[in-house]
Order: C-alpha cells, then structure tokens, then sequence
C-alpha cells in the first residue's frame, strides 16, 4: 500500500511537472495591448453565453481544463481570491471565463460544479471542440492533448496559462501570468472602474 501510495504521488508529480513546463513553453500568441477582445458564444450552465453579453463588466479569461493537477488550479484561486478582495459593488460588476481546452471530458455539469469550489463569478463555459479551438485561436492560446501511459488521467492538454483582462467596454487590456499577484490584479481592476466608471 505504501508503495502504490508513493507511485501515485510521483505520477501525479510527472504529470503537474509536464503541465508547468509545456505552459511555459505553450506562451500564448503575442499581439499589443489593449485591442478589442474578439467576441465569441459558448455554452455554459445558463445556456448560450456571449462575452458582448457581458459589456459594462470586467472579465478575466482563463483557458484550462478540469482535471488540470496544478495551474488551473492556482489560476482560478487567484481569480477567486481576486473576488473575494473586491467590494460588493465591484464585485457586481465583474466576471470570470473558465473556458476548457478538453470538452471531451469537461460537460456543462462538470464545468459548473468546478468553477463552484472557486467562486460564484466565475462561469465555466464548454461546447464542441471546432468552438472552442476557434475561442482559442481568437486569443492566441495554444494547446495540444498529451497522452500519459502510466496516469489514471490517460491524457493531459498542455496549453498557455495566462489570465486575459477585458475592460467593461469590450478591449482586451491585458495578459497576465497564471501565478500573478491578485494585487496586480485588483489594481488594475479598480483602476478601470475609475477611468470607466
């Protein structure tokens, strides 16, 4: 028992090493800042979801999976942490997009029970595979599905890990890293309401 113990956590190890390494490789496309965030539709628990639905918020963007070992993971707790710093009127004014890179695995059901351990604010969205890559493309994510022989997981996606900021009127102002500060963040974040409010 002790030794399948030890096995288990050296694979999930391997597995949490591989992801951190390829999303340091996998860094997104570079394009200058701000530009207007490209509009798309993808599924969440509500039903149809359009980021152009939620102008006259702040949104963060984070593009992940599930069953992700390690940097979805820190991501979305920064984000919530990020949410939970912010006031009530702040708060009501400002979203998040986990958007998965594994719809195979990740449904709507899925989607919404995991955003749910981080906060409320943060939406899970999911939809064929052509949708979502064609998400992906828009903001210059990159990603690969990567087989694991010795894993219960059977696979991972290795993809960029970066937490994209749009504005309340549509221009995506920033990229910022997957473990950044959420002082960075909340900064910035009142900085907008101000300059947009």
């Amino acid at each position: 028992w002790k030794s399948q113990r030890n096995s288990l956590a050296k694979s999930r190890q391997i597995v949490a090493l591989s992801v951190l390494l390829t999303a340091f490789i996998f860094s997104a496309a570079v394009f200058a800042f701000p530009k207007k965030a490209q509009d798309f539709t993808l599924l969440s628990p509500e039903g149809r979801l359009s980021l152009s639905q939620l102008k006259g918020q702040v949104v963060l963007i984070f593009f992940g999976f599930t069953a992700c070992p390690d940097v979805c993971p820190i991501s979305l707790y920064t984000i919530s942490n990020v949410f939970h710093h912010l006031k009530a009127e702040e708060l009501e004014k400002s979203k998040a997009l986990f958007i998965t890179l594994d719809p195979e695995r990740d449904k709507v059901e899925m989607m919404h029970e995991y955003t749910g351990f981080f906060h409320p604010n943060i939406i899970g969205l999911t939809d064929e595979p052509r949708n979502i890559s064609e998400v992906a493309r828009l903001y210059g994510v990159k990603y690969q599905k990567k087989e694991l022989e010795r894993s219960a997981l059977g696979y991972v996606i290795n993809h960029t890990a970066d937490i994209y900021l749009v504005d309340t009127v549509g221009m995506l102002i920033q990229r910022y890293p997957h473990d950044v500060d959420p002082e960075v963040l909340i900064r910035k974040i009142r900085s907008l309401f101000q300059d947009q409010g």
